[in-house]
């Protein structure tokens, strides 16, 4: 099952690459060279949307009420890998 290498613009058309990339090497029916390509931009995709997201949680805020009933807005908490 050959994937066609397509240049990717957004968070959203990055994952889907990523999933065909998933799909196709799952497939154990390539040739090793087309292997390692996917592989490889297969990385570069996963860095790029990690990147991707990880810029985003430093962006989300969340609201928390305080003890005496006000609102304050405080950084989503990073999750530790």
């Amino acid at each position: 099952m050959a994937v066609k290498k397509t240049k990717t613009k957004s968070f959203e058309d990055s994952m889907k690459r990523l999933e065909e990339i998933v799909t196709a090497l799952e497939g154990g029916s390539l040739p090793l060279e087309e292997t390692l390509a996917l592989y490889r931009e297969g990385k570069e995709l996963s860095a790029y949307c990690g990147s991707v997201l990880k810029k985003a949680e430093q962006e989300v805020k969340s609201i928390s009420e305080t003890l005496d009933g006000q609102y304050k807005l405080t950084d989503f908490p990073e999750v530790k890998a």
